[in-house]
């Protein structure tokens, strides 16, 4: 955008952060590479991801701030055709995902410290009781299934993954506006109804995400209880998703 009085609202810094946040650690590995190799890789990356910013940016103002695309087109330097040529599907797509995205449901569960030693889809990766006792209790609340990893972010089940050793928190883990930028990609970014079947570490930037997402597992101390609480879960006949539930305000990604 060009001046804060262009159009009826302006959006501060804090509010672009959630959509262009991402572009940091793409910034940073290009700062960081290596090699010449590693360098065309990273600005690959960056590129790509100033074109998702750039696209999330311009529908956010069509349809938060009230944006035309003549003002979209000036912010950009370009026409309002072409404006409309570039913004109007992701525009109109992202009214679909909205309105019907109110009814969906996901269920985000943690990766696990065991884990398979090859190449493997996500949803078979992970082998520890922890992990297989979140499945089992996702299975039963119903929905969409997500796998949150400290080094991939949100997974498909289906997704392809290698193995990898790393913890929420720890250097290198995915950070929130990676996984805002994600769940944007994945088209879940508006579901109505998320449950976090995670303890604080994980549970915290899902909420960030989500901060009407139910998290079961509050409250509870230490492992012994939260596997006592999915076991429970997963009894339960029919199991009520709290949606009303107001998690603490996010602390950021603990150790």
């Amino acid at each position: 955008m060009s001046r804060a009085g262009d159009n009826r609202s302006c959006r501060p810094a804090p509010q672009l952060h959630a959509v262009t946040g991402h572009l940091a650690a793409a910034a940073t590995a290009v700062e960081t590479a290596a090699t010449p190799s590693a360098a065309l890789a990273a600005l690959a990356d960056l590129e790509a991801a100033c074109r998702e910013a750039r696209e999330w940016l311009a529908v956010d103002l069509v349809l938060i701030d009230g944006w035309s695309y003549a003002d979209v087109g000036r912010a950009l330097g370009i026409s309002r055709q072409a404006a409309s040529k570039a913004y109007a599907d992701p525009v109109n797509a992202r009214m679909r995902r909205t309105v019907m995205g109110r009814d969906d449901r996901v269920v985000i569960v943690p990766c696990g410290t065991a884990k398979l030693t090859r190449s493997t889809p996500a949803g078979r990766m992970y082998t520890g009781s922890y992990h297989q006792a979140c499945r089992r209790a996702a299975a039963r609340l119903g929905g969409q299934l997500v796998i949150l990893s400290a080094r991939y972010g949100f997974l498909d089940p289906d997704t392809v993954i290698e193995p990898y050793d790393l913890r929420m928190g720890q250097p290198g883990a995915v950070t929130v506006p990676t996984l805002r930028a994600q769940a944007r990609r994945m088209g879940i970014d508006t579901a109505g109804t998320v449950t976090v079947l995670a303890g604080r570490d994980y549970a915290d930037p899902a909420t960030a995400v989500w901060p009407h997402a139910a998290r079961p597992l509050d409250g509870t101390r230490g492992m012994p209880e939260q596997m006592a609480r999915l076991a429970q879960l997963a009894r339960a006949p029919t199991t009520p998703v709290d949606t009303h539930h107001q998690p603490a305000r996010f602390r950021g990604v603990a150790a």
